[in-house]
């Protein structure tokens, strides 16, 4: 069979050849490029935490087939606790696991989630709440996405106060006490009480209880586990302290520098779903820590009705203090606290 073609076909054809994208070899080359990303971690690499942010990183490399290569480096080994925030900043770490409040006034409206007596109970019920916040707040998300690329947000479980030595029933226990505390909420309360605040990293903690620098620490029974605090501590005070935020952030020009598709595949991964399991996660290990504080031989104390009374005396006014504090023509400081509460009641369940 004879085939034949008119000009109007063949000037058709050479249309559609001239429509089809050119493939250089910039594009090739971008298609093929790994991107080796650093991520610095604070948690020993035993810690729930540790082995959650790692398996994160395998879904990363899974999803991109490879092009996202996340090294992490737990332990502090790559920066150490007062260096990680710095670290992220700069870009000698692409990524950085941020406990915000051992960083004073770097994350005032994100912290408005520690005010004491707000009703928070879990990680992911925090996580809901700050992820409703950030993309309902401008301030906040200003705070967050003009130095950072946010990748998850929720809290640690409650805050307790452990002690070595001196068990602690009333606030008049507390009185002179050299305790561990991030900065903020913990600090204030502390001062508050009569305590005797001091701003310290967890892995320095161990060594500090143990020569008795310190008398005791506030922190959640998931860290009180990931670096042994049971061994040298006893006593643990059972009252809703505080939840303090965990940011996953990356460098804003890592970010910038990624193909939107790895970006997309990374956000896919990350945001308010991750960051809830990794809440849900952190509460698990958490009600693991009590467990083995329980059987290495931990007091645990509930303070009689009267005594927790005197505690939430010096709270009272803390939150209105943090409103005329953050109060501007720019941010209704009333209206976020006011908003963060109604969504602390929202997802109580």
């Amino acid at each position: 069979m004879r085939l034949s073609f008119s000009r109007k076909h063949v000037v058709a054809a050479a249309l559609s050849l001239l429509a089809l994208p050119v493939l250089t070899t910039a594009d090739a080359q971008a298609a093929d490029k790994v991107y080796n990303l650093s991520f610095a971690d604070h948690d020993p690499v035993t810690s729930s935490n540790s082995k959650d942010m790692q398996a994160w990183c395998d879904k990363i490399k899974e999803a991109t087939k490879g092009r996202v290569n996340i090294t992490l480096y737990p332990g502090s080994t790559i920066a150490s606790v007062p260096e990680e925030l710095d670290a992220v900043k700069t870009g000698a770490a692409d990524i950085a696991w941020i406990f915000s409040s051992l960083y004073p006034g770097q994350f005032p409206i994100t912290e408005a989630i520690m005010l004491p007596l707000v009703g928070l109970k879990t990680p992911a019920q925090a996580a809901k709440v700050l992820w409703d916040l950030y993309e309902e707040n401008a301030t906040l998300r200003n705070e967050l996405d003009s130095r950072f690329k946010v990748l998850m947000m929720y809290t640690n479980p409650i805050n307790r106060i452990a002690t070595s030595k001196k068990p602690v029933h009333t606030v008049a226990d507390l009185k002179g006490l050299k305790l561990r505390a991030p900065a903020g909420t913990a600090t204030d309360m502390l001062t508050a009480w009569g305590g005797v605040p001091i701003l310290m990293g967890p892995g320095e903690m161990y060594s500090a209880l143990d020569k008795g620098v310190l008398d005791g620490f506030v922190l959640e029974y998931s860290g009180i586990k990931s670096f042994k605090l049971y061994e040298v501590a006893k006593y643990y005070t059972a009252i809703d302290f505080f939840a303090g935020p965990f940011l996953i952030l990356m460098n804003k020009d890592t970010w910038n520098s990624l193909p939107a598709d790895l970006q997309q595949i990374i956000d896919k991964e990350s945001g308010r779903a991750a960051s809830i399991r990794f809440a849900e996660n952190f509460e698990k290990d958490a009600l693991a820590g009590l467990d083995l504080m329980k059987a290495n031989g931990a007091t645990v104390i509930t303070p009689a009705d009267d005594a927790l009374e005197d505690f939430k005396v010096a709270t009272k006014d803390y939150a209105q203090a943090w409103i005329k504090k953050h109060q501007s023509d720019k941010f209704d400081a009333k209206a976020y606290f006011d908003r963060m509460v109604e969504l602390v009641a929202k997802y109580k369940d």
